[in-house]
């Protein structure tokens, strides 16, 4: 007996100490690849490569110096489209390791990917009903040589942590398909909403799991039927019905939480129309498909559909899993390459664990079914393609080869970083109270992402944010006219061949999707009357791809008409209206007129406006052009207050202009009371296309800081 229990003692102890060999080799790697990778890089990262790792750091800052202040700060995030939960468990490692971005990459990759490897080793394991412990190791050293589990992450993306959830989600279902246990369903029910909760894309993964479960059921039941047995002692109808029920309360539990943890956020995810409002980064079919190809190589994908393929025919495969991993590998496919057709590197994890799955099919039913020299060949083959792959994907060196091979996501490098610099150094010197400059060009090589970054790289933490870089409206389909930003900026930085997202960048849009940006490259370069509000300055700056870059000087205000001819102008360019901008735009042009009003929908035709006095004066002098369907007669209603009763009044005109900047008619009202009243004034003329609604100092004297103007329910009839 003593002996028995030493054999097992040691043989316990030698899966021990293996088990611990292979973890610190996988930790060892990890830390490696990473670390050669982002020393290697000199850039300024943009857009997602930058805002996730700045929010992260951010929050560890916030943590620093106020804990308080910094739950609040998570707390109020989570009405937001990006809250701070997924950055939560990175804070103690950038605290402890320092804000650089390694330390960022690596805590991302041993906090998220590393667990996330360990859980695809599991479900394979679960899969692949076959010595478990060498399943799960060969699918977690084999997800290493796949690219795509490494890229992500090295561009800045941390969303690894929601697919977390939804791979443990899955290895829990898998444990107990029936769902006999009922503390399952709960658990479930939480690691879906966990995941949404941390990046709202998972809904789609939450979809793919629970229509996958279903059609489990049916496709189970066909199979047993064709086998002639039973599925369950209990009547099909009933089982059928009580699976539904159990699948229906994950459901349930799940939106629970969502609307307990982050209601603002949930209500907004169920009512906006995401669809439309993304249509800009919605690919044709053709061109995402050809991107998959080169986010995995053609092989790769042939060697999973004859990993699968083999392992259904040879029934290697566990039934009962195999049916939900599949359906569920499938739906997230036709969701990401067929509905949605997003392109951006970081929706790869909604694929990702299908390709490891598969891979991991194909080496052990070559394993498992073949024999001899050839066993070796086959494996030998795979293995060889799968480390020239990985090479080939992140090496700094771009090589053109077919698309068998991945494309290459090598560390980022700029050959102009320095002259980058120097423009930064230069626009802080012209706008050293932050004066609005607004960035003409918005691609992966010019953005005003990149020269905020720049900034930040070159100055103290206190300083960094001085550079007030505009680098809104750049989409069509999410964004506005670009016509306020515009009027407020100082300085215009134009970037020429004109920068826009190419099809072959790895941030991608659709084509023909900035137009919001073009307009104001196209009013700068073809001369346009606002354009003469600027001035050209001497200076200019050469950026790698044979970019040049000007900087335009404001010498005077821009006038009403040419701001109004200026909107006509853009509204003639940009065919479709950019979908977010409202009925009302504003035309101010103070500096600080981000704070001083707020317009806000309350119905299809019906408005809020807010106003204050500008920042560092007593002033009140802001404009609203109506861009809605206007009449030869305008009747404008609506109620008025002024809350403060330090307020003398205010002044409120109203015009009516057509698309030449011409004035057609106006109409005033002055409004000396504190209470509220009614709004309601008319006017007429020939051929009308814009409403101007100024709202102006009364008898024109300064106001005192607690001047405030509320107009409810403004409606232009």
């Amino acid at each position: 007996m003593m002996a028995l229990f030493n054999l097992g003692y040691f043989k316990f102890s030698q899966k021990f100490a293996i088990d611990c060999f292979l973890l610190s080799l996988l930790f060892f790697t990890t830390v490696a690849v990473t670390s050669i990778y982002v020393s290697s890089e000199r850039t300024f990262y943009w857009w997602d490569y930058a805002g996730y790792n700045t929010a992260t750091v951010n929050a560890a800052n916030l943590f620093r110096d106020s804990p308080a202040k910094a739950w609040r700060e998570v707390m109020e995030s989570l009405a937001k489209e990006k809250n701070l939960l997924i950055s939560l468990p990175l804070v103690p490692f950038v605290l402890l390791f320092g804000e650089s971005r390694l330390s960022y990459i690596l805590s991302v990759s041993l906090i998220y990917v590393l667990p996330f490897r360990f859980l695809l080793g599991a479900i394979s394991a679960r899969l692949i009903p076959v010595e478990p412990r060498r399943v799960f190791w060969s699918t977690v050293f084999l997800s290493l040589l796949v690219p795509v589990t490494w890229i992500p992450t090295l561009r800045g993306y941390l969303d690894t942590g929601g697919c977390v959830f939804v791979a443990l989600a899955i290895l829990v279902y898998l444990q107990d398909i029936r769902l006999k246990c009922w503390w399952r369903i709960p658990l479930i029910g939480f690691l879906l909403a966990g995941a949404i909760l941390l990046r709202r894309h998972f809904a789609y993964s939450a979809i793919a799991f629970f229509a996958a479960a279903g059609l489990q059921v049916i496709i189970e039941s066909i199979v047993h039927y064709l086998r002639g047995e039973a599925i369950t002692p209990s009547p099909y109808p009933k089982y059928l019905f009580e699976f539904g029920v159990k699948l229906s309360t994950i459901a349930i539990i799940s939106f629970a939480i969502l609307m307990l943890v982050a209601g603002d956020f949930t209500r907004s995810a169920v009512t906006v129309n995401y669809r439309d409002l993304y249509a800009a980064w919605s690919l044709p079919l053709g061109d995402i498909l050809n991107r998959y190809a080169g986010f995995y190589g053609l092989g790769t994908w042939l060697l999973v559909a004859v990993g699968f393929s083999a392992g259904m025919l040879t029934r290697m495969l566990a039934l009962d899993a195999a049916i939900f991993v599949l359906p569920f590998g499938i739906l997230s496919l036709v969701e990401w390459l067929v509905v949605l057709r997003y392109g951006y590197l970081h929706y790869t994890i909604h694929i990702t664990p299908i390709v490891l799955l598969g891979l991991s099919s194909f080496c052990w039913a070559s394993w498992l079914k073949l024999r001899g020299k050839v066993r070796y060949l086959i494996l030998g083959a795979a293995g060889f393609y799968l480390i020239v792959n990985f090479a080939v994907g992140l090496i700094p060196v771009k090589l053109n080869l077919s698309k068998l091979f991945v494309a290459n996501f090598g560390p980022l490098v700029r050959s102009d970083y320095d002259e980058v610099l120097k423009l930064v150094e230069f626009l802080r010197k012209l706008a050293p109270d932050r004066e609005p400059i607004y960035i003409a060009g918005a691609s992966n090589n010019f953005n005003a992402n990149i020269l905020r970054q720049a900034n930040r790289r070159v100055n103290p933490p206190e300083d960094w944010w001085k550079l007030n870089a505009i680098g809104r409206p750049q989409i069509d389909s999410r964004d506005t006219y670009p016509l306020p930003e515009l009027l407020q900026a100082q300085f215009a930085v134009v970037a020429e061949p004109f920068q826009q997202v190419l099809p072959e960048d790895e941030q991608v849009l659709r084509s023909g999707e900035q137009d919001v940006v073009k307009v104001v490259y196209d009013a700068f370069t073809q001369n346009w009357e606002i354009a003469r509000d600027f001035q050209l300055l001497p200076e200019q700056f050469k950026l790698e791809n044979n970019v040049t870059v000007s900087v335009y000087r404001r010498i005077r205000p821009t006038s009403i008409p040419t701001a109004v001819r200026t909107l006509a102008a853009m509204q003639r360019q940009i065919v479709d209206r950019p979908g977010t901008q409202l009925d009302w735009i504003s035309l101010q042009q103070s500096v600080y007129t981000s704070a001083n009003y707020s317009v806000s929908r309350v119905t299809d035709n019906l408005y809020n406006i807010v106003t204050e006095p500008i920042k560092n004066s007593n002033k009140l002098d802001t404009s609203f052009l109506y861009l809605g369907a206007i009449s030869e007669k305008a009747q404008v209603t609506g109620k008025l207050n002024l809350p403060n009763q330090l307020c003398p009044g205010v002044l409120l005109r109203l015009t009516l202009w057509d698309d030449r900047g011409k004035l057609i008619d106006s109409a005033e009202m002055v409004d000396g009371r504190t209470s509220a009243i009614d709004l309601n004034l008319l006017l007429e003329g020939k051929n009308p296309s814009y409403l101007l609604l100024e709202v102006l100092s009364s008898d024109k004297q300064d106001l005192t800081s607690q001047c405030r103007l509320e107009i409810d329910n403004l409606a232009v009839r």
